[in-house]
């Protein structure tokens, strides 16, 4: 499944009854705002509080420059049928399935969007899905999850849950307890053409640690993260946007790679690095960000 390239590298967590913190969040710098209807959400008679604040503040043109996503509470629980039904009247591009642990949980969340759109005369696929893999059941079927829907732009990883389930112990030195899943869920999607969320960093004045977790996201193939805190949102933009150097590198590369072209020769070598088709598909990838990366600038700018 083909996806457009999207800017999701700070995705922030903003409690949906807190009307306090959601006009903050209008301040913030993160690419996308992640309206919470599940755990941050407490007490539970929060929760229709919390959607109707959503409905009403995603309305409000301060929002217009995010991507606004809303986490709804699992499938299982009593509050998910009313979340979905209350929370699409706001204006917002898609939602985050907690804890997704089989193809059918996807299934049941599209086939309902699906028949909400069709009752309000929406655009079909308006709604988007970003899928969590925090369970052991999650990562046993995350191909499966992956290929559900259509409306699938990004695979998130939460690893405090998947430890959690597994009985393991999360060990921030060494990693050691998320590393299989970790690494396994950017593999799956860009298989797909996906995004890739990473984990989030709950020590949220860590920044020396959080910028270890980022260095290792990064070179995994993650190209964002759940983020917690405001305060986390400049470096992960910083460590998930390409850098000066590769971008002019990248644009050398294309610029080289056609010049061989012309000559029929298939590839092109600089300062000693072999410059083929798949380096040649990541600049590609590389000017792309960055271009998106203006416009989002741009956008803060006016």
């Amino acid at each position: 499944m083909e996806h457009k390239l999207l800017l999701l590298r700070s995705m922030m967590f903003v409690p949906g009854h807190n009307d306090k913190l959601i006009e903050s969040a209008a301040k913030s710098t993160a690419d996308a705002l992640i309206f919470d209807l599940e755990d941050s959400v407490q007490p539970e008679n929060n929760k229709l509080l919390a959607r109707q604040n959503i409905v009403k503040h995603t309305k409000n043109p301060q929002f217009d420059r995010f991507q606004k996503f809303v986490r709804l509470n699992e499938i299982e629980t009593s509050f998910f049928l009313q979340d979905v039904i209350q929370v699409t009247e706001a204006n917002i591009d898609g939602f985050l399935l907690s804890k997704t642990n089989t193809k059918e949980d996807i299934l049941y969340l599209d086939n309902l969007l699906t028949s909400i759109e069709r009752e309000r005369n929406l655009e079909k696929g308006k709604f988007s899905i970003i899928p969590i893999l925090e369970s052991a059941m999650s990562i046993v079927n995350i191909n499966e999850i992956a290929t559900a829907s259509s409306r699938i732009i990004a695979l998130g990883f939460g690893s405090e849950d998947y430890v959690s389930d597994i009985q393991g112990v999360r060990d921030f030195d060494t990693n050691t307890s998320i590393a299989f899943p970790r690494s396994l869920v950017p593999i799956v999607a860009r298989a797909h053409k996906m995004e890739a969320i990473d984990a989030a960093y709950i020590k949220v004045h860590d920044l020396e640690g959080l910028a270890r977790h980022l260095e290792t996201g990064k070179i995994l193939g993650y190209s964002g993260m759940w983020v917690l805190h405001p305060k986390q949102n400049d470096l992960v933009n910083e460590v998930f946007s390409p850098t000066a150097q590769e971008y002019e590198d990248s644009k050398n590369f294309l610029r080289l790679y056609a010049e061989a072209q012309k000559i029929n020769k298939g590839v092109a070598i600089i300062e000693g690095k072999f410059v083929g088709p798949p380096l040649i598909t990541k600049s590609k990838d590389i000017i792309a960000r960055v271009e998106l990366i203006e416009k989002r600038r741009q956008m803060f700018n006016d």
